[in-house]
């Protein structure tokens, strides 16, 4: 039990660490391969989401992302060649050495937790129904982040998931122009997941 106990100190305190980095440096940097991980500016991005991959390469990503001082959260529903299941979990977090997890699945989140990764549950938020289909899917599961897409058109009901759950929001998708970073980040947004290579070396603070 004392053991268990010290984990979910840890954990804790590395999601406070996050949000930190993220309050500092709002944007994280959504990858698509390894040639990406070039064009990341070290003093404007800490974390990096993996969001396609072969379990054959993404041991190099990682090791890649780790000598760039990043930290790595693998959208592990997208990962061609492992199944996505707790054994793939353990494998990715034992193995591969992978910070967190990014998933659309509920039940990974929990698996995820088991082996002290730190979770994004990725939502689809379109309307007030998927709105509270999401809701009660965090309330479920208990993920330590939220990522919202897409991001650029639903600061309304991103407002509404805020009021109901106390997590950090991420927002993604369709997010283009610096002007919209400026406005999410305005509101209850913590940070920004894009791929758009410009929005990396933007100055949010």
């Amino acid at each position: 039990m004392l053991k268990l106990l010290y984990m979910i100190k840890l954990l804790e305190e590395d999601i406070m660490y996050i949000e930190q980095l993220l309050k500092k440096k709002p944007i994280i940097a959504a990858i698509k391969d390894i040639d990406d991980l070039s064009d990341i500016p070290k003093d404007k991005i800490d974390i990096i989401f993996v969001l396609r991959g072969k379990l054959s390469n993404l041991n190099n990503i990682v090791k890649k992302a780790e000598e760039l001082d990043k930290l790595v959260f693998l959208h592990i529903d997208m990962v061609k060649g492992i199944a996505s299941d707790s054994e793939a979990i353990k494998y990715l977090a034992q193995e591969i050495g992978i910070d967190g997890i990014v998933t659309t699945k509920s039940r990974l989140i929990k698996d995820a937790k088991k082996e002290n990764l730190i979770t994004v549950q990725r939502l689809f938020l379109l309307d007030s129904e998927s709105l509270k289909t999401g809701i009660n899917i965090v309330k479920s599961t208990k993920p330590d982040f939220v990522e919202v897409l897409p991001g650029a058109v639903i600061p309304e009901l991103i407002g509404e998931l805020k009021r109901e759950l106390d997590i950090p929001i991420i927002a993604g998708g369709l997010i283009k122009e610096s002007s919209q970073v400026k406005e999410l980040l305005k509101g209850d947004i913590l940070a920004i997941s894009t791929s758009r290579k410009g929005l990396w070396n933007s100055d949010f603070n």
